[in-house]
């Protein structure tokens, strides 16, 4: 049987369905999951847990109500620190950046809330999507082997997924 946190996009969507599993508990399960494995990994810039669990919440309002959005409600997902989130820090990887709070969502952003997808945080990648990671930004560790390389620019999400930490995210 297929750990709760390596389940596919479709047979997370079936769990929901047939009521297995809930919004909340997998999102609960993936944040205690990055709680646990983050530390060492270091695909996250960070986690965004109150988003992530109000929209868990509110997905499973309206998944229990027959209310489906579609493949993507209630799977919780991050998304590589180039896409900007409004209110919440969008660094591009780059240390200048820490403080840069956008005003409004990347339009990529705004499709994958309408169609029901739980924010888990903003993951890690190379300065301004170049060759490095900046210095006091965090490097992804490849948490199959440490002593291989995870990629560069979307380093974050590779590490995100092949750990577990998320149903899906998106790189560039």
């Amino acid at each position: 049987m297929t750990p709760l946190h390596y389940l596919s996009m479709t047979e997370l969507q079936e769990a929901y369905r047939k009521g297995t599993y809930s919004p909340v508990e997998v999102t609960q399960a993936a944040l205690e999951r990055i709680a646990a494995l983050d530390p060492t990994l270091k695909a996250f810039i960070k986690v965004t847990e109150e988003t992530a669990l109000r929209q868990a919440r509110r997905a499973e309002v309206e998944i229990t109500a027959g209310n489906f959005r579609g493949p993507l409600h209630g799977a919780p997902i991050a998304l590589k620190d180039l896409y900007d989130t409004k209110d919440i820090a969008t660094t591009g990887g780059s240390m200048a950046l820490l403080d840069r709070v956008p005003e409004q969502d990347a339009t990529v952003v705004s499709r994958l809330a309408d169609a029901g997808a739980v924010l888990l945080g903003k993951l890690a990648m190379t300065e301004g999507a170049f060759i490095e990671h900046a210095p006091g930004m965090p490097t992804p560790v490849n948490p199959w082997n440490a002593a291989c390389m995870t990629g560069l620019s979307s380093s974050g999400p590779g590490v995100a997924m092949a750990a577990g930490l998320a149903y899906g995210s998106l790189g560039s």
